[in-house]
Formats: structure tokens, sequence, C-alpha cells
């Protein structure tokens, strides 16, 4: 046992991990640099920016789906192969769409880019469970789980310049080349590694985590922190312009500090996830979130007043993601990548609910009342952390899912 680890850890060399953490950083870019293109897009495409928007909502809402599938996937017929297909699905996309000679086809192609991301994120995250020892495990979800900040600080940005620069074409043309580099890297790196024999099949692993009632009171716990946060990133650049007459380059600096909390938490979620108690003092930063929840969006307090208090909200609030994907790492055994699956479903999921509930509050009741679904909503998930998601129900979810002893 102890010689196999080892072997595994001389595997998850440190270009490996450098690997998965920029495919998970372009996957993520794929699908949020497309907010700034937008503008162009339609214009480019013949469409009304609202429904050049659904390229975004189409390729979320696939990646959703597509994860709870990908997981158990991966589970029965090996990482690398699920890895290298999901890649290939996003780099089609990709150049896909920046060559897309309509709207539909642009359409077409950005369901491919959500097939991938569904495909990517969670293979990535089980298999630093199969190729890193425990003790290295926390820091390395650490790194993976904050690629999504990064991408909204660096990767964004540098889209958003490059399709000014050179055309909204050309940012996806030139994703689509690193991805397939990223891809040809992973082919590489990634072991092969077959997956137990005589275990149960496709179907019998969904099930098998679809009916283990702990799997769903973390993706609830998920789908509430993800929600509010989604709803933060969507409507505090509208609010800042509104309230307080930014232009919208000026928005950048406010919301790029905001991103660097973002990236910063998953690193503050990998030194809670090697505490003894990391389940109970994540559900206290999620209680403790409520408070600058609640100001957010308070009137009358400036620009940065409200900045300040998004980013110490993303602090307090993103590491759930990160010590939820390290308990299923640890625990989840030869189904971790369904679980990783439910995980990266309830992402995209949580964050689509954000976006939607805030649209609907604000449209009848303004912004203002964003600072109560913030509330409400990161209070639920902590106490359905404190609750639900406890120590006994890690030791449950460790005894469910552990592999047999002739595969130890």
């Amino acid at each position: 046992m102890s010689a196999l680890r080892d072997s595994a850890d001389e595997r998850a060399s440190p270009l490996l991990m450098g690997g998965m953490a920029l495919a998970v950083f372009l996957v993520v870019t794929a699908v949020a640099m497309l907010g700034p293109l937008l503008v162009d897009m339609a214009a480019a495409l013949g469409v009304t920016v609202p429904l050049a928007s659904q390229l975004v909502a189409a390729a979320a809402a696939v990646w959703a789906a597509t994860a709870l599938v990908a997981g158990p996937v991966s589970d029965a017929y090996g990482r690398k192969p699920v890895l290298l297909a999901g890649l290939c699905f996003l780099a089609a996309g990709a150049l896909g769409i920046g060559s897309a000679p309509t709207f539909a086809a642009a359409m077409g192609f950005s369901l491919l880019v959500g097939v991938g991301g569904g495909m990517v994120p969670p293979t990535c995250i089980a298999l630093v469970g199969d190729l890193v020892g425990r003790g290295r495990q926390p820091r390395s979800i650490a790194i993976l789980t904050m690629q999504p900040g990064m991408s909204i600080l660096v990767g964004v940005p540098l889209a958003a310049v490059l399709g000014d620069f050179a055309g909204w074409r050309v940012p996806f043309l030139a994703l689509g080349l690193a991805l397939l580099l990223c891809a040809l890297l992973l082919l590489l790196l990634v072991p092969r590694r077959r997956p137990p024999a005589g275990r149960a099949g496709l179907a019998g692993r969904m099930m098998r985590v679809a009916a283990f009632r702990v799997t769903w009171f973390m993706a609830g716990a998920n789908v509430l922190a993800r929600g509010a946060w989604g709803a933060v990133l969507t409507f505090l650049p509208p609010y800042l312009i509104l309230t307080y007459g930014l232009r919208t380059a000026e928005v950048g600096l406010p919301m790029a500090a905001v991103a660097l909390w973002m990236t910063a938490a998953p690193l503050l979620a990998g030194r809670i996830g090697r505490m003894r108690r990391r389940l109970g003092v994540t559900a206290a930063l999620l209680l403790a979130a409520a408070a600058p929840a609640l100001g957010i969006f308070l009137p009358g307090w400036g620009v940065w007043f409200s900045g300040s208090a998004a980013g110490l909200f993303m602090l307090l609030v993103v590491p759930v993601t990160t010590v939820l994907s390290i308990l299923i790492v640890e625990n989840g055994g030869d189904s971790r990548g369904a679980l990783a699956g439910v995980i990266s479903s309830s992402n995209w999921g949580g964050t689509a609910a954000g976006a939607a509930a805030g649209a609907a509050l604000v449209a009848h009741f303004g912004y203002g009342a964003l600072s109560f679904l913030l509330a409400g909503a990161v209070l639920a998930s902590g106490l359905l952390m404190l609750c639900a998601v406890t120590e006994k129900a890690v030791d449950r979810t460790r005894a469910r899912f552990a592999p047999a002893p002739d595969e130890r």
C-alpha cells in the first residue's frame, strides 16, 4: 500500500498539477470570457445582446448536466479518457465559436463548450484523490479551486483586451489552441490507470451516489453558497454603475478587488481543510458572511464600501466548495468522480439559480432586496453544513464509498 502511494505521489508531479490547474483555468475562461465579448458578437452575428447572452446560459446548463454524468463515467472507465475528451470538446467549441458564420452555429458550438466544461473540473478533482497523498490533497484541491478566481482576474481581462485589439473571434481561436496544447500536455503527463474490475457499472455508480442523502446535503449547501456569490458577480457591476454613476470601465477596479478575494479564498480553505474541526469552521464562515452580505447593496456608503463588503463576503463564502471537494477526495473512494461531478454541477446550478432569483428581486423590489437574498442563502448554507454535513456524515461517506479490501 505504501509503495503504491509513493508511486502515485511521484506521478502527481508539480508539472502535472500545473497542467490540471491550467486546464481548469482555461475551462472557466471559455465561459466567463463570453461576457465582455457579447456586444461585438451580437453585432457581428446579427442578434440582440440579450439573445447573444443565451450562449452563456446554454453552456452553463449543459455544463451542469454533463458534470453529473462525467464523474461516474470517469469512475467506471478511467480519468484520462474523460479528461482528454473534455478538453477536445472545449477546444472544438472555442474554435467553432471563433469561426461561426451564424448565431445558430455559435449556439451549437457553445453546447460543446458546456459538455467539455462538465467533464474537466470534476475529473481533475478526482485525479487529485487518485494521485496525490492525503497530506497534500487539501493544498492541491485549493490550487484547482482558485482557478475560477484567476480566470476572472486574469483570463477574462486578457480576452477582453485581445478582442478589443484584434476582434472578438481571435480570443476564441487563441483559447482553442491553448486547450489543444493543454490536452497534449496532459496526454503525456496523466498516467493511464485502469478502474478496478468487478465494480458497479455506470448506472450502478450513479444510483449508489444518488441514493446517499449526504450527497444532496453537500450539494444543497454548495448550491446556496454559489447562488449567493453568483448573484454578487452578476449584479454588483450594474448596481455600482446605476447607483454611483460609474462608467463601465471604472467598474473594473472594484470588481478586480473582489476577484482577488475570490482567488485568495481557496488558499484559506486549503488551510481549513487540514484542521480537525474543518466542518465547524466552514459553517461558521458561512454564518458570519451574513453580516457583509447586508452591506454590499446598501446605498449611500460609497463604491469602496460595497466593494470591500463584497470582497469580505467572497472570502467567507467561497471556501465551502473547496472544503467539500477535499472531503470528497479523501472519503469518496471509488465513487469520488461521481461525487465531484455532483459538486461541479451544483456550482453552475447554484450560479444560475442565484442570477435568476436576483433578477426577479431587482425587477420587483430594487437592488436593496439582494442583501436579504444573500444573507438568507448563506445562513441556510451554514445551518445545513452545521446540522447535516457533520463528522458523522463524513464517517458514513467513508464507509459507504470505501474500496473493497482487495482493491486497497
